[in-house]
C-alpha cells in the first residue's frame, strides 16, 4: 500500500512539473531590423504619401536610413476623419507596415501605425514626439503570438 501511495505520488510530482514547463514562453524567431536604429524620424510629408496612394499603387516611404518600398493593399476611410492604409513590402519579406490618420476636432493630424512582420521578434511602432513623429523599435514577439 505505501508503494502505491508513493508512486502515485512521484506521478503526481512528475506530472506538475511537465505542466510548468509546458507553460514557459520561447520565442524561435529572429530579430529583422538589427542593422537599423532604434529610432527613426517619420516626416509627416512622408506619411502623407501613404495616404495619397491609391490601392494597388507603389510607394516608397523615407524613414531616415531605412526606405519602404511597398504596395499599398488596403485604403480605408472609416469615417469622415479617419483613415487607414495597409503597405506591403515584398523586398523586406512581405513586412507590412500599417498606420491610421485622424484628423481631430480641432483639425490637427494625428498618426499611429507600425511596421511589423509575423515572422520575426522585432519591429516599429510610430509615436508623436515633440519635434515630429518617429518610428521606435519595439518587440512584436510580446504583441503576436506563435501557435
Amino acid at each position: 500500500m505505501k508503494i502505491i501511495l508513493k508512486m502515485m505520488a512521484l506521478c503526481l510530482i512528475l506530472m506538475t512539473s511537465y505542466s510548468l514547463h509546458a507553460q514557459v514562453l520561447t520565442s524561435h524567431r529572429q530579430n529583422y531590423f538589427n542593422k537599423y536604429s532604434e529610432r527613426l524620424p517619420a516626416a509627416t510629408g512622408e506619411l502623407d504619401k501613404a495616404f495619397s496612394t491609391p490601392e494597388g499603387g507603389k510607394v516608397k516611404l523615407n524613414f531616415g536610413d531605412f526606405a519602404f518600398n511597398g504596395v499599398v493593399t488596403s485604403s480605408i476611410k472609416r469615417y469622415d476623419n479617419l483613415y487607414s492604409v495597409i503597405i506591403k513590402a515584398p523586398g523586406l519579406n512581405n513586412t507590412m507596415l500599417c498606420v491610421s490618420k485622424r484628423i481631430n476636432d480641432d483639425k490637427t493630424v494625428s498618426y499611429v501605425g507600425r511596421i511589423i512582420n509575423e515572422n520575426y521578434a522585432d519591429g516599429y511602432e510610430l509615436r508623436k514626439e515633440n519635434s515630429g513623429y518617429a518610428m521606435n523599435k519595439i518587440r512584436t514577439d510580446a504583441l503576436i503570438e506563435d501557435y
